[in-house]
């Protein structure tokens, strides 16, 4: 049950500010955030089973992430890490659409929800047998596996609960109140954002905030564990790389 806040143009000087939690099995093996060379570059983790990848930026500006769907468990599918990877190369959010439409056409993918966001655009993809597509909002975003911005969610509500009582303007109060959040742990039987369980659970967690006039201010951390005990670590020389599209 992955969770992605999105805090889009909600931080000054940052429009794009996402914080994920990967929930997986514990024996899926995966490497840190690394800087992709090619037209454009691309910053993501990767996923070593499958290929590709679950949350990436590129030069282009395009922040993008993904969340498994329940339904089809096809194992003939294509890997939905290594569409995301394709999709993070296009230059604009309706070239990404063209390109997630003839794909779900041309290929066969389990289900999913893509995010999809720029300075300009923020945009939902739901794949569940037919590709649609909603509109974020400025503010608190999230992508969970019940869609993006799910209403009657109750991850979405404790996300919610949790970021109204914290600072988010400045972008170090906003990756400090992240990282709190990305490590909450259920209390009386309620829901959980760092997940444990036998074989799984939470296996990373990243945070990312783009600058809009310097990437060498950019912010990268990621966190090869469960966040409640594993320490963020640094990559801010991995990130700084990416070019601005502007």
């Amino acid at each position: 049950m992955c969770t992605l806040i999105l805090l889009w143009r909600a931080v000054d000087g940052y429009d794009l500010v996402v914080g994920m939690n990967r929930d997986e099995s514990a024996l899926r093996p995966s490497e840190p955030p690394a800087f992709l060379e090619g037209e454009p570059a691309i910053v993501a983790p990767h996923d070593r089973q499958a290929g590709g990848t679950w949350i990436g930026a590129s030069g282009n500006g395009l922040l993008m992430a993904l969340s498994n769907r329940r339904g089809r468990m096809s194992t003939s599918a294509r890997s939905r890490g290594l569409l995301l990877l394709d999709a993070l190369k296009s230059p604009t959010i309706p070239a990404l659409d063209v390109l997630l439409q003839r794909e779900v056409q041309a290929h066969e993918y389990n289900f999913f929800t893509a995010l999809a966001a720029t300075r300009r655009d923020l945009r939902f993809f739901r794949y569940d047998g037919q590709l649609s597509v909603t509109r974020g909002h400025e503010g608190l975003n999230l992508l969970t596996n019940e869609g993006g911005n799910p209403v009657g969610d109750p991850k979405a509500e404790v996300v919610q609960d949790l970021l109204s009582k914290a600072p988010t303007r400045a972008v170090k109060d906003a990756v400090r109140t992240l990282q709190a959040t990305l490590r909450a742990h259920a209390s009386s039987g309620g829901v959980s954002l760092c997940n444990h369980a036998m074989g799984g659970g939470t296996v990373s967690s990243i945070i990312l905030a783009l600058s809009n006039a310097d990437p060498g201010e950019n912010v990268l951390l990621y966190a090869d564990g469960a966040p409640c005990q594993t320490p963020y670590r640094d990559y801010h020389e991995v990130i700084r790389r990416l070019p601005s599209p502007d």
